[in-house]
């Protein structure tokens, strides 16, 4: 037992290092660490489309570096998780100044699209109270990486959602309003959080009454919103550290 231990630390070893192995092409050492590099580099980067772009060949070193330092969970989506968390302890945030809004958006996208949802519609009534689904996620960024500006500074509000129709995601600017409004929602019934709003943007109720109606309508249809009688949604401990409830 003690050998076989030995031998797969070895081979362990090997594969999350980038030591010289000799004749290469018949090492199998080699043929697996390469694969499994192919594998990491593959997942990462149709994750990660825009950060690839924008890091080029520093990439590579990057997969490299974060294949060695391992990571915990065994599902190659949630390793590219893991690598997203990676890189904010990596030494690059200086030149990526936009990197954690690149993140959040990319990694938004996909794990939108690789999650199930139960695509039951809410339909908006005033005497309804609501949440964010868990079909969306929302954040307030600070570059608008989405229009792929990776320069202008300043606060942008921003909705991702996923299209049960078309099995796709999208997303939708906001304004303050409708951010705070959104947030609102989550720790308070509709007619609280309007008149919440009311107050902090100091206009009356009722001149806002039937914007608000037609904004929350279409949240309804395009399921950013959920009826909380209708499904009672506890965020993940992905959607906290992410940003995504508002």
């Amino acid at each position: 037992m003690k050998i076989e231990a030995s031998i797969m630390e070895r081979f362990v070893e090997i594969l999350n290092s980038d030591e010289s192995l000799l004749n290469p092409l018949l090492n199998r050492h080699q043929v697996y660490r390469d694969m499994v590099y192919h594998r990491f580099f593959e997942t990462i980067t149709n994750i990660y489309p825009m950060l690839t772009s924008r890091l080029g060949d520093q990439m590579h070193e990057l997969i490299r570096a974060f294949q060695s330092r391992g990571a915990v969970s065994v599902l190659m989506s949630d390793m590219a998780y893991e690598f997203g968390e990676f890189l904010k302890e990596y030494p690059i945030e200086e030149s990526l100044p936009y990197l954690e809004d690149l993140l959040w958006l990319e990694w938004g996208e996909a794990e939108l699209a690789m999650s199930c949802f139960d695509g039951v519609k809410a339909s908006f009534e005033w005497k309804k109270s609501y949440r964010l689904s868990p079909s969306a996620r929302i954040r307030v960024l600070k570059y608008p990486v989405y229009r792929r500006d990776f320069e202008t500074l300043g606060e942008y509000p921003l909705a991702l959602y996923y299209h049960f129709g078309e099995d796709r995601v999208y997303f939708e600017e906001m304004t303050p309003l409708a951010y705070d409004l959104l947030g609102l929602l989550g720790q308070s019934d509709l007619q609280t959080a309007v008149e919440e709003i009311a107050r902090r943007y100091e206009v009356d109720v009722e001149d806002i009454k039937e914007p608000i109606e037609e904004l929350l309508g279409g949240w309804c249809e395009k399921n950013i919103l959920t009826d909380t009688a209708q499904y009672s949604f506890v965020p993940s401990s992905s959607d906290l550290i992410w940003g995504s409830v508002g």
